[in-house]
């Protein structure tokens, strides 16, 4: 018997394995079939609780399941096969290991027999993800598969979260195995670590004594849920409250205390006074360099900073702190409250109402509503006009997306996409496709430029397949902005290989089955983003933009 024979009470490796994502509650998988992952294809073919999205790209399926895990809020998982399918993954996965994303590989390897002997599509692949998920593991036998899908997911849920990564020949994935039925409260922790209560006393004694308290808001009260408590402690204590770039939706704009996001294309309001803040206190934070340039200025140097996350390792990684706190974002905020609970509310030090009109002012300002071709920040103010307040907003490096930064505006949690200190351009789309997908009654809108959307531009005809109606803004200057940005403020406007043309994507959306426009006039763009929209097809709006109109490549306060 050579193992793949049926023996009572058994089932294959790859059974066991899908057996194992069910329970961790995975519904969707995404990638594209090759040679040394047709046994995990196999078995989730005989698994209709489980969705599996055949995309055109590997990066695309990557990204498509990093957009699926931020939306939904918990963990996804993505399949190629070995060697170039592995390394088509990567660039979505670095992306993951950057953004604290979840985002489980399980890719093929080439058959032992193959090995090291410069077989085809060979790769030792184990030292190449390393450097960019928590944890990868080449399965050596059917025993160790079950056992290894599990640490996959505890290594990828624990604080901080990230991608892991498993691999299996067919030969091993089809052979026969015991199955090991053990629920994910048996091998990971589930309820997370609370915050120690004498530190919560400490902390709240440094709040009392300060003159400019601060909350700077990250992802980990998101990720929780209790932003809603959030809000209730601001309220409570008069504290404003700013949030860290990449997390805009952590805390809701409408709030009285609302001062926005921090850093470059950060709302002034956050900007102009951050830096008089004598305690920052950070609350589930990990402190980006967009939001902080990791150099002192929108933090004062002078300022205590109460450094609160789940993720112990992450204190002090930028700056010194006067103390961090490890534990849940639930337990730090309700300790806080309590404690605010026996003092007196305090008036807030900003006049954050005013603080908030006055970067108004500044965005509307500058718009020119007529101005042909279309301004990059006009664009940024339709999309958000345009965008319900539950809508998902995602965007790309690059220029495009740093001016929808600028103007997005959050009302609720998860609204808000990008793809973090990775900025990786062409990733938008595809994580728009994802998100999506987790979060099919909510309306989805990306932006990228031109380069952008080329960089997956297949995943329309996946999009079209699946029916995943996500409309799609391409800011088009027929060039890399960004690049333009940077060559003129740091090379002397010597532009250099940043031109080139474009075909008309709204056409070539068309072509696909979607739905699409090209925009030239200012005043039509509004129409064409509802139409696509209302359209219920996956859209591409073609904008052609002001090559002048750059976003900042520094910080400004």
């Amino acid at each position: 018997m050579d193992g793949t024979e049926k023996k009572v009470g058994t089932i294959t490796g790859s059974r066991a394995l899908v057996d194992g994502l069910l329970r961790e509650g995975i519904d969707h998988v995404f990638g594209i079939p090759g040679t040394q992952n047709l046994a995990f294809l196999d078995a989730l073919r005989e698994t209709p609780q489980i969705r599996f999205i055949l995309t055109r790209h590997e990066q695309g399926a990557a990204f498509m399941a990093l957009g699926f895990a931020r939306a939904r809020n918990a963990p996804a998982v993505v399949t190629a096969t070995e060697g170039p399918g592995v390394t088509n993954l990567v660039t979505a996965i670095a992306a993951a290991n950057k953004g604290n994303v979840p985002l489980i590989s399980i890719c093929g390897v080439q058959e032992s027999e193959m090995r090291e002997r410069d077989a085809t599509q060979d790769l030792d692949q184990i030292p190449f993800m390393r450097p960019i998920t928590k944890w990868a593991y080449s399965i050596p036998y059917p025993e160790r598969i079950q056992e290894m899908v599990r640490k996959a997911f505890r290594v990828a849920l624990t604080e901080p979260q990230g991608p892991t990564h498993l691999e299996a020949p067919n030969e091993v994935m089809l052979q026969q195995v015991k199955p090991e039925a053990i629920s994910p409260a048996a091998y990971r922790a589930t309820v997370p670590a609370v915050s120690d209560p004498g530190q919560l006393d400490a902390a709240w004694a440094l709040i009392a004594k300060a003159e400019r308290p601060l909350f700077v808001v990250g992802r980990g009260v998101m990720k929780e849920k209790v932003i809603g408590e959030m809000e209730k402690l601001a309220t409570a204590t008069g504290i404003p409250v700013a949030v860290l770039q990449y997390s805009p939706d952590g805390f809701p704009s409408t709030h009285p205390l609302a001062l926005g996001p921090l850093g470059r294309n950060g709302f002034s309001s956050a900007n102009k006074n951050a830096p008089k803040a004598d305690v920052i206190i950070a609350v589930g934070s990990h402190f980006d360099v967009f939001s902080t340039m990791y150099k002192y200025g929108v933090i004062s140097e002078s300022a205590k900073i109460i450094h609160h996350t789940s993720a112990p390792g992450q204190i002090g990684i930028v700056f010194p702190v006067e103390m961090g706190v490890a534990g849940s974002s639930a337990s730090f905020i309700k300790g806080l409250a309590e404690r605010a609970a026996k003092s007196s509310a305090r008036k807030p030090w900003v006049d954050v109402a005013k603080a908030r009109a006055d970067f108004e002012a500044e965005l509307n300002g500058v718009l020119k509503p007529d101005a042909v071709p279309i301004q990059s920040q006009w664009v940024a103010h339709v999309i958000r006009k345009v965008l319900p307040k539950n809508g998902i907003c995602v965007v790309d490096a690059g220029n495009g997306g740093k001016h929808v930064r600028s103007y997005f505006k959050s009302y609720e949690p998860f609204t808000f996409m990008c793809i973090d200190d990775w900025a990786s351009v062409g990733g938008s789309f595809p994580i728009a496709l994802g998100a999506k997908l987790a979060c099919p009654d909510r309306p989805v809108i990306s932006a990228s430029g031109d380069m952008g959307i080329m960089c997956n531009i297949g995943e329309l005809e996946t999009a079209v397949r699946e029916n995943i109606p996500v409309v799609h803004i391409v800011f088009n200057d027929e060039g890399l902005g960004n690049e333009r940005a940077f060559q003129n403020e740091h090379f002397g406007g010597r532009f250099f290989a940043v031109d080139y043309k474009n075909p008309n994507f709204g056409d070539l959306a068309k072509v696909f089955g979607g739905y699409g426009e090209r925009v030239t006039k200012p005043g039509d763009l509004e129409g064409a983003i509802q139409r696509a929209l209302a359209s219920g097809k996956p859209a591409l709006i073609d904008v052609m933009i002001d090559q002048n109109t750059l976003a900042p490549v520094v910080f400004k306060q």
